[in-house]
Order: C-alpha cells, then structure tokens, then sequence
C-alpha cells in the first residue's frame, strides 16, 4: 500500500472513532429519552467503532462501489454497503462517502459500558472526509458527514431502539495537536449541541 494510500485509511478510521466525542451538558431533549445523555455519548462511540472496523476489513476497497462484512471487538457481525469515492485535491485526497451500515448481534464497548447492535433497520452515514498535507509532517483531517437512521440496543439489562439524527463538522489538526468543529442533532431521545474544540489526546481517555 502507498504512503498516501495508508495516510487515506488512516485519517478515515480516525475521523471515524474520534470525530464525534464529547458531548456537552446543555442539552433540551424529551423527558423521557431512551438512554441518558452519558449512555448516549457512549453509544456514540460504539457506533463510530463499529463503521470503523467495517472499512478497515477491506481497505483497498476506499475506490467506488463497496460492500463489506466485519467482525466485531466482542462477537456479531457488522455489513457496510454503500459508495466510497476518492478523488486528489492539492494537498491530499477527499471521500465521497454514502454507507449504509447494518450491525448484527454486535458487541462494542466504549466509555466502559458494553453494547449489542442490531440494525433497526441501519444507519447511512453520508458526506466527505478530507485527508491532507499542507506541509511537511503536518497532517490535516477535515470531515463534514451527516448520519441518519436507527439501532437496537442492548445494555446491561436494558434494551430499546436509538433514533440517530446527527450532523458533524470537524477538523483534526496534528501539527498544533488540536480538534475543531461542532455537532448537532439528536442521540436516542436527547437534543445534543456538541462543542468539539479540544486538544487531541496522545493517549486514549479512559473508559473511551
């Protein structure tokens, strides 16, 4: 694989995990949502686990068409279909990305608390993801994607269906070690405006 081909996955997988992280505590949302706003922020990052590890079943497969099956950290499966279009910029290379992404019995943990997903019925994640090198050794990711659609859960003893409605716009700056950007919609009931300026971690947060 190029050096630019790996760069590409990469900050896609990255994108993926750490672009929708954090979310803030003013929130308005019905009174009784499915999980509370921390269970919803770690559902969140399950789910980013769970697309990430659909492309990296394949990845010379970022080009076109793509329909993919992975195995999840914990058991069960998760399917991706959709289209993943690459195109050169000056600098590095932009997806097209239009998924559709479909768990089965699929277990991820996250914030240390432990999911089963199915697809009821899925979620499409649509939008672009934009790998650069502005300059030597500094690396830009900018990502711009919307993601709709709804899962089954299973948590502790708890079960139900998450409604996802959420639009992300962010940048992953590893010169200055600094996220920017911002998110909004709603997660399993709970009306979420997502600040996601923050530094970078070298390390993964705990329970993350």
């Amino acid at each position: 694989m190029t050096i630019k081909g790996t760069a590409l996955r990469s900050g896609v997988l990255l994108a993926m995990v750490l672009g929708v992280v954090g979310c803030s505590d003013d929130t308005a949302g019905p009174e009784e949502p499915t999980l509370t706003l921390e269970e919803s922020e770690a559902l969140l990052d399950a789910i980013n686990l769970v697309g990430a590890r659909a492309l990296e079943a394949d990845p010379a497969s970022f080009a076109g068409s793509v329909s993919l099956t992975a195995d999840c950290s914990g058991g069960g499966l998760v399917n991706a279909g959709g289209t993943l279009i690459p195109s050169e910029t000056d600098t590095g290379i932009r997806l097209l990305a239009n998924l559709t992404i479909v768990p089965e019995d699929c277990v991820e943990t996250a914030r240390g608390r432990t999911f089963t997903l199915d697809g009821a019925p899925s979620l499409r994640q649509t939008g672009s993801y934009a790998f650069s090198m502005p300059e030597a050794l500094v690396f830009v990711f900018d990502m711009n994607v919307s993601m709709v659609g709804s899962l089954a859960y299973e948590l502790e003893e708890r079960a139900g269906t998450c409604e996802v409605s959420v639009t992300v716009e962010s940048r992953l700056d590893f010169g200055d070690l600094m996220q920017t950007g911002s998110a909004s919609g709603t997660l399993c009931g709970n009306a979420v405006d997502i600040d996601l300026n923050r530094e970078i971690p070298l390390t993964p947060e705990p329970g993350g």
